[in-house]
C-alpha cells in the first residue's frame, strides 16, 4: 500500500476553507488611487500565475495535458477584468475569476481585502436539491419555503451559471450549488455584477407572485436567524446518545489542534467502552456537518474502531492498490514539506514519512526531475489473503454536507467500504487529483496563492467525482433535532 496521506494533510486547506477572507493585510496601507489598485491587481494576478506555474503538479501531469493552457486562460480572464475596473473589490473579483477558471478547490488564489457590508433584498435564500428557496424573510409577502423561480426574466438556474459560478465554486458540482446558492440574492460589492431588480416566487400551493427587490445593508439582527441556514447547528466532537437506541458521533472538523486531538481520543475511548451497545443499537449516525477537511487520520480511526482495524485496512488496500502519489519537486514545495518537521515532531511515524518524502523531493530537484514518486510500504506483508468480515452490522447513517471535500471525502471513501453505510443529506463536493496544499503570499500582501504539492495517479475516486446521497434530504432545516427525526423514519 502506498502511504497517501499523513496526519498533517490539509491542515492549511482546512483553515483556508473555513475562513478564506481573513484580512492578512490589516496593518498595511491601502492603495490610494484607482491606478495603484489596478497596478497591484495586475501584479498579483501575474504572481498567482507564476507561483502556480513553478509549483503546481499539473504543469507536468501527463494525465492532464491541458492544465498549462487552463492556467494561461485563468491569467488572461483575470487580467481582462482588472483592465475594466479598479479598486479593492475589483481586486477581489479578478482574483476570484483566476481561481474559478481552474475549477479546483485545491488551486488558485484569494484576496484578503475587506468586503463592504453585504446588502440583501430583505430575505435570504438557499439552494436545496434543484431549487432556490427562501430560508428567512423580513419582507412582507415573502415567506420561508417559497421557491425563487426566476429573476429579471431569467431562471435561477441560468443566473447561477452566468453570475455566481463566474466568481465562486465549481458549476459541475451539485454540492457547490448548495454552497453558493445564497449568493444570488446578496450584493457583495462586486463591480462586475449588477444586483437583480425583480424576482418571481412560487408558493407551496403553486401560486406565483412577483416582487421588486429593495436592496439595503443586511441588519446585524438577521445574523442570528441565519446561523442554521447552511449546516445547521454545530455539535462538539463527541459520541452521544440523543435517542435511547441511536448513537451520534459528531465530527465537525478533522483538524489536528490539541483540543480536537483530545476530543477524538475521547471518542475512541467511548467507542471501545460502549462497543456492545453500539453493536445492538438501531443506528449509528456519523455527523459530518460543518466539516471542511483537515487530517484523514481521524475518520480512518473512527472506521477502524467501529468496523475493526484489519477489516478496514484490507478493504482500503484492495481499493487503493494501484494508487501512486507523485510530489512536485520544486524548491518551494520541498521547503514546505521540510517545514512540517517541527509540526509533527511528536508523531514519529509521520515525521519519518515526511523526512523520506522531503529527501526524495530534494533528490528529484537536484536531478531536474519534476516529481518524487512515493515508494510502496510493506503494510501488505502481514495482510490476510482471505476477505475479512466485520461484526459491526448496525445501520450507519452518514450526514453529508455539500462542502464535504478533501479529508471529509476520504471519510466517505472509508465509510462506504461497508454495506451497512447509508449516505444521508446533500451531494458531497469533489476533489481533483491535486492535494496537500500550502499558501503563498501575493506580492501586495492582500491575499494568498493556493498551491497543491502532490498529485494522485490511478486513484480509485476520479477527479471531480462526488458522492450522491443514498437518501437525499432537501429540507431547509438541518438542525440536529430535525435530522434525528428524519433518520428515525429510516
Amino acid at each position: 500500500m502506498t502511504i497517501k496521506k499523513t496526519t498533517t494533510n490539509y491542515v492549511l486547506l482546512a483553515a483556508f476553507l473555513i475562513s478564506p477572507i481573513v484580512n492578512a493585510a490589516k496593518n498595511q496601507a491601502l492603495p490610494a488611487t484607482p491606478e495603484q489598485w489596478r497596478s497591484i491587481t495586475e501584479r498579483d494576478i501575474n504572481a498567482a500565475y507564476s507561483i502556480t506555474a513553478h509549483n503546481h503538479p499539473g504543469m507536468f501531469d501527463s494525465n492532464n495535458p491541458t492544465f498549462p493552457d487552463l492556467l494561461n486562460q485563468a491569467k488572461a480572464e483575470a487580467l481582462t477584468l482588472s483592465a475594466q475596473a479598479s479598486g479593492p473589490q475589483a481586486h477581489v473579483a479578478a482574483i476570484a475569476r483566476f481561481s474559478t477558471i481552474l475549477q479546483d478547490g485545491h488551486a488558485g488564489a484569494f484576496s484578503s481585502v475587506d468586503r463592504p457590508a453585504r446588502r440583501w433584498p430583505g430575505f435570504r435564500a438557499v439552494w436545496r436539491g434543484d431549487a432556490l428557496k427562501v430560508y428567512y424573510s423580513e419582507t412582507k409577502n415573502i415567506s420561508k419555503g417559497d421557491v425563487v423561480s426566476q429573476c429579471d426574466g431569467q431562471s435561477t438556474d441560468t443566473l447561477m451559471r452566468e453570475i455566481i459560478f463566474k466568481f465562486h465554486g465549481e458549476v459541475a458540482q451539485p454540492g457547490h450549488w448548495w454552497q453558493q446558492g445564497w449568493r444570488l440574492l446578496i450584493d457583495e460589492g462586486n463591480p462586475f455584477l449588477t444586483p437583480l431588480k425583480e424576482c418571481e416566487f412560487v408558493k407551496a400551493n403553486g401560486n406565483t407572485y412577483t416582487q421588486v427587490l429593495n436592496w439595503s445593508v443586511r441588519p446585524k439582527s438577521a445574523s442570528r436567524h441565519l446561523e442554521n441556514a447552511y449546516n445547521g447547528d454545530e455539535l462538539p466532537i463527541d459520541l452521544t446518545w440523543p435517542d435511547k437506541n441511536i448513537a451520534w458521533i459528531a465530527m465537525p472538523s478533522f483538524s489536528s489542534t490539541d483540543k480536537q486531538t483530545a476530543a477524538y481520543n475521547k471518542v475512541f475511548e467511548k467507542i471501545q467502552q460502549q462497543r456492545s451497545k453500539l453493536l445492538t443499537a438501531k443506528a449509528v449516525v456519523l455527523d459530518l456537518r460543518h466539516n471542511q477537511g483537515g487530517s484523514s487520520y481521524w475518520s480512518s480511526q473512527i472506521a477502524k474502531e467501529l468496523w475493526g482495524e484489519k477489516v478496514v485496512e484490507q478493504k482500503a488496500n484492495d481499493k487503493s492498490q494501484n494508487t501512486q502519489v507523485w510530489w512536485r519537486a520544486s524548491k518551494d514545495n520541498t521547503d514546505y514539506v521540510e517545514s512540517l518537521f517541527g509540526v509533527v515532531k511528536d508523531q514519529p511515524e509521520v515525521l519519518k514519512t515526511l523526512k523520506t518524502v522531503a529527501a526524495g523531493m530534494a533528490l528529484s530537484l537536484k536531478n531536474d526531475a519534476p516529481f518524487y514518486v512515493e515508494q510502496e510500504t510493506n503494510t501488505l506483508i502481514n495482510m490476510p489473503q482471505k476477505p475479512l468480515a466485520s461484526d459491526f452490522k448496525t445501520k450507519v447513517f452518514v450526514i453529508v454536507p455539500p462542502q464535504c471535500a478533501s479529508a471529509c471525502l476520504d471519510a466517505l471513501d472509508k465509510f462506504k467500504l461497508f454495506d451497512n453505510t447509508t449516505l444521508f443529506g446533500a451531494p458531497s463536493s469533489a476533489d481533483s487529483m491535486y492535494m496537500e496544499v500550502r499558501l503563498a503570499d501575493l506580492p501586495s500582501g492582500f491575499g494568498k496563492v493556493v498551491v497543491p504539492n502532490k498529485v494522485y495517479v490511478n486513484r480509485a475516486r476520479g477527479a471531480g467525482d462526488f458522492y450522491k446521497p443514498d437518501v437525499a434530504y432537501n429540507g431547509l432545516d438541518w438542525t440536529t433535532n430535525v435530522l434525528l427525526e428524519q433518520i428515525k423514519t429510516l
